[in-house]
């Protein structure tokens, strides 16, 4: 069992969310289904069983884990000071009060005065999902698999089960997998297209199993309101309550070209949407990665040289472990520092050879620190932050310095060390001055 310890993380005591939501979110690739992915000129399409996971509130689920003293208290992940910021998820207790995602952390408060508001994590949560991901590829391979949020995958499970009593044991196998990796519970839906797979996962959470075939249909979708539908928020609702058009079966019976004259194409794919008639598949991205970035905005502002020269080997290491895990390696540094007076200083370079090194990115990004005006006591550092461009995959060749005399360190043993006892179990010496 390869399980993420929190220890492994520099707790992230910022002011404001920002930075790190937008870093770790993933934003989904589109609010639903693109009319050319629904395939519509195709009347008998191919018949195929997805599961839609999704993990119960999920941040706040983590550090409820992390933290016995949380679980059963109402507990929110964002915004933790002052009124500013919003919610990016509560616990199931907070829930109750009625804080969503999206709430901002005033309205949370008035309507839960004892809310618990934690910050984001984003490493320890990026992390985690990475160790998920590679439980699900023990069950199906990549071009199966599709991430289409942090939180949230779908799965053609098309060819590795037979009808949906099968699928179902199938799923069952995949929560526990889960379970055993990180003491997380999801929901997983069931069904014969993604829509209808994603809407099941609502059915029972937290951490309930719901399978739809073409023969619940009726029953068990179309009497359901019309914002249970993938892609439908409280706007479009509206529009569609304006037209007499309340559950999902009135959508799924209403005429095409009236539908269309409101809504344009999107009405076509709502529609078909409703009908169960979705024939998209698994989006997979294909796209080359660019660069890798982290930035880490302190609490309070530092000058000394050996606080200084720890944060940028934190980024440094933590930058590498990401491109080790990823199986790439950078050839092009940049390297910015923001100081006390919000003003900013940045420089890059080349790297002495393609690399995922800790060692070579430490005393590179020392390097161009040193041209910088020093932090000091008057013009103190606020804000360090690192981006690896011209990534290439790892071939184990490119780590090798054609004169250099540096003793080998076995980098991705000791990656699967830290993540299992944390952080601390293991520092390299870097020898950098």
């Amino acid at each position: 069992m390869e399980r993420i310890s929190s220890s492994f993380f520099v707790p992230r005591n910022e002011q404001g969310y920002d930075s790190m939501y937008k870093r770790i979110r993933l934003m989904p690739l589109y609010s639903f289904p693109h009319y050319k992915d629904l395939k519509p000129h195709i009347h008998n399409a191919e018949q195929k069983i997805f599961i839609h996971i999704d993990f119960d509130a999920f941040y706040a689920q983590v550090e409820q884990r992390d933290n016995p003293n949380l679980r059963g208290k109402p507990v929110s992940v964002g915004s933790t000071t002052g009124n500013k910021g919003i919610v990016m998820t509560a616990s199931y207790e907070a829930r109750a009060f009625g804080i969503e995602t999206g709430t901002s952390l005033w309205e949370a408060k008035k309507l839960c005065p004892h809310l618990i508001s934690l910050p984001c994590y984003g490493p320890k949560y990026e992390m985690i999902m990475i160790n998920l991901m590679k439980g699900l590829r023990s069950f199906v391979p990549d071009e199966f698999i599709e991430q289409y949020s942090v939180d949230e995958y779908f799965v053609d499970i098309t060819d590795f089960v037979r009808n949906f009593k099968e699928a179902k044991e199938f799923a069952q196998k995949i929560k526990d997998k889960i379970y055993e990796l990180e003491d997380l519970t999801c929901s997983v839906g069931v069904s014969y297209n993604k829509s209808y797979a994603k809407m099941a996962t609502k059915f029972e959470k937290p951490n309930g199993l719901t399978v739809i075939t073409p023969l619940d249909r009726e029953e068990k979708v179309y009497k359901l309101g019309v914002k249970k539908l993938w892609g439908i928020g409280p706007r479009i609702k509206r529009r569609l309550s304006l037209m007499n058009i309340f559950t999902i079966g009135d959508l799924a019976n209403t005429d095409e070209l009236i539908l269309k004259k409101e809504f344009g194409i999107n009405g076509i794919v709502f529609r078909k949407m409703a009908r169960g008639e979705d024939s998209s598949g698994i989006f997979t991205r294909e796209t080359h990665e660019k660069s890798l970035n982290h930035h880490h905005t302190l609490t309070n502002n530092i000058f000394d040289p050996s606080e200084v020269k720890n944060e940028i080997r934190k980024i440094s290491e933590y930058l590498c472990r990401k491109m080790r895990d990823k199986k790439l390696v950078g050839g092009y540094l940049y390297f910015v520092i923001r100081y006390g007076n919000l003003r900013y200083a940045s420089g890059d370079m080349h790297l002495p050879a393609y690399t995922n090194d800790d060692r070579v990115l430490y005393e590179s990004a020392l390097n161009i620190f040193r041209k910088f005006p020093q932090p000091n006591e008057h013009l103190p550092a606020r804000m360090f932050g690192m981006t690896v461009f011209d990534l290439q995959k790892d071939t184990h060749s490119m780590n090798l310095e054609l004169f250099g005399n540096r003793t080998p360190i076995p980098f991705y043993h000791l990656d699967k060390l830290k993540q299992k006892y944390g952080e601390g179990i293991v520092r390299i010496g870097l020898n950098a001055g």
